[in-house]
C-alpha cells in the first residue's frame, strides 16, 4: 500500500526533518555503510538539530542566527528586514519567531499565495501555512508560532474556532504593526523599503481589518505634492496642514504623472495646499472604507463640492462677485444641463479650475472611474455613473458660450460647443 516507502532510510531523515527538527531529545537512526572494498560500517546518525531558535532567550541567539534560520524557512537569500522574537506565558503559552521580509515575493498577489507562518505544538511540526494565525493583508509574514497547550492532531478547523488562537492572532498582529511602526519613528529609510514593497498588501488591512485601522493609519505612506520624490504620512501631512484646514485632500489615479497633470489640481496648486496621489489600485477602495484621520475627513478633489476660501495668491473673489457669476449663468447652466443629459447629470460652475475650461467630477458617494473600470474588468456589470461636468467661468471659451447663448439660444451651433466642452 505504498508504506514501505517509510522504511526507506532517506525517507524516514526527510519525515524526521519537516516534522521533529526542532524537538529537544535527538532523534537517532542506526546506519549500515558499505566501502568500495566491500568493508562495513556500522554507526549512528543523528537526524534533528534540536536549535529551537524561538525557544532560547533573545540574548543568546545572534542576528547571524536570526538570518540563517529565516533563510531556511523562507527560502529567500536576503537577510529579514525585522525579527520579532516574543514569548507568552499565562493560561495559554506560545512562543513565536516572526520576521518582515526586505523584499517582496513574485506571487504576492497570486491567489495562490501562501501565508508563511508555520504552527508546531511543542516544538512539533503541524502545518505550513496556518491561516487561522495571521491575516491575509500580512501574507508576507515569515516565521513560526509555538503552542504549548494544543493537541498533536489539530485541524484547520479547529484552529479557526479556537478562541485562544484567535488571541494569539489579535497579539501577533499588534506585534507586527507595532514593529513596522517603530521602524517608521526610529529609522526612515528602512521603513521606507517595507513601505515600498509591502505598503499596497498593508493598505488592504483597512478594508479587512477594523480593529487595527488606527494603527494601520499611521503607517499609510503616499506620494503627494509637498514633494516630487519623497512620500509622506498622513501624520506629516496634518501637520502641514494650511490655517484653518480640516480635511486631508487626494486624487486616486494610474500614475503619478495623470494625477499631477489633472484639471482638479489646478486651484489646489494655485492656493497651495497640498494634496495626496494615491496610485494603487487598492487607494480606489480604502478611501472610501475610512471616513477620517485623527479627526480629519479624507476628501477626493475630484468628487463632490470643494470651497478653498479666499485666497492671497491673487483669485481675490468676493461673495458679491460670485453672485454675479452665478446669475450672469443663470441661463446657460440649465441649457447645458438638458443638453448634454445623455452624458451628465448636472452642470454646475467651478472653484477648482483656474487654467481649464471645464472638467469632469463625481458626486460625493460616486463610484470614481478608475473603481469602475476595474469592478468592469472583474466581470461586474454597474449600472452607468453620470457625473456633473463644472465649468471654469473665467474661460474665454466658456464665457463666450455664455456671451453667444445669451445673444441667440437657438443657434445650432450652440450643441456642438457644448459637445466640445
Amino acid at each position: 500500500d505504498g508504506l514501505a516507502d517509510y522504511l526507506s532510510p532517506a525517507k524516514i531523515r526527510q519525515v524526521v526533518k519537516q516534522y521533529s527538527d526542532f524537538i529537544r531529545w535527538p532523534i537517532r537512526m542506526a546506519t549500515e555503510r558499505t566501502d568500495s572494498e566491500g568493508e562495513t560500517t556500522r554507526g549512528v546518525d543523528t537526524l534533528n538539530s534540536m536549535k529551537a531558535l524561538w525557544a532560547r532567550p533573545r540574548t543568546e541567539v545572534t542576528e547571524a542566527e536570526y538570518t540563517e534560520f529565516y533563510q531556511q524557512i523562507s527560502h529567500d537569500w536576503l537577510a529579514p528586514a525585522e525579527t520579532i522574537h516574543m514569548r507568552a506565558e499565562g493560561t495559554f503559552e506560545y512562543e513565536a519567531l516572526l520576521f518582515i521580509p526586505s523584499q517582496a515575493p513574485f506571487d504576492l498577489f497570486s491567489r495562490e499565495t501562501k501565508r508563511g507562518v508555520q504552527l508546531y505544538v511543542k516544538r512539533v511540526f503541524i502545518m505550513d501555512d496556518c491561516e487561522a494565525l495571521m491575516p491575509n493583508y500580512l501574507r508576507f509574514v515569515k516565521g513560526v508560532v509555538d503552542a504549548h497547550d494544543l493537541s498533536l492532531n489539530v485541524s484547520r478547523e479547529i484552529l479557526q474556532h479556537d478562541r485562544q488562537i484567535s488571541g494569539v492572532r489579535r497579539r501577533l498582529v499588534k506585534k507586527v504593526l507595532g514593529a513596522i511602526k517603530t521602524m517608521q519613528s526610529n529609522d526612515a529609510e528602512r521603513y521606507a523599503t517595507v513601505w515600498s514593497q509591502f505598503g499596497r498588501a498593508l493598505k488592504e488591512g483597512l478594508l479587512e481589518d477594523a480593529d487595527n485601522t488606527k494603527a494601520l493609519l499611521e503607517l499609510v505612506s503616499a506620494a503627494s505634492t509637498h514633494d516630487p520624490e519623497k512620500t509622506t504620512t498622513l501624520r506629516q501631512y496634518v501637520e502641514r496642514m494650511k490655517d484653518g484646514q480640516d480635511t486631508i485632500y487626494y486624487l486616486t489615479g494610474e500614475t503619478r504623472a495623470m494625477v499631477e497633470n489633472s484639471p482638479h489640481m489646478e486651484a489646489f496648486a494655485a492656493k497651495g495646499y497640498e494634496v495626496l496621489i494615491l496610485t494603487d489600485p487598492v487607494d480606489e477602495v480604502w478611501v472610501d472604507q475610512v471616513p477620517a484621520f485623527d479627526g480629519h475627513t479624507l476628501q477626493s478633489i475630484a468628487k463632490g463640492q470643494v470651497d478653498l476660501g479666499e485666497s492671497t495668491d491673487g483669485d481675490q473673489s468676493t461673495d458679491a462677485e460670485k453672485t454675479q457669476r452665478e446669475q450672469d449663468f443663470a441661463a446657460l447652466l440649465p441649457w447645458l444641463t438638458n443638453a448634454l443629459s445623455e452624458q451628465v447629470k448636472e452642470v454646475r460652475l467651478s472653484s477648482r479650475l483656474t487654467t481649464s475650461a471645464a472638467c469632469i467630477v463625481g458626486d460625493a458617494h460616486d463610484v470614481t472611474p478608475t473603481l469602475e473600470k476595474m469592478y468592469r474588468a472583474m466581470g461586474q456589470q454597474l449600472p452607468t455613473v453620470k457625473r456633473i461636468l463644472e465649468l471654469n467661468p473665467t474661460h474665454p471659451l466658456i464665457t463666450g458660450l455664455r456671451t453667444q447663448h445669451d445673444a441667440n439660444p437657438d443657434d445650432a451651433a450652440l450643441p456642438e460647443i457644448a459637445e466640445l466642452v
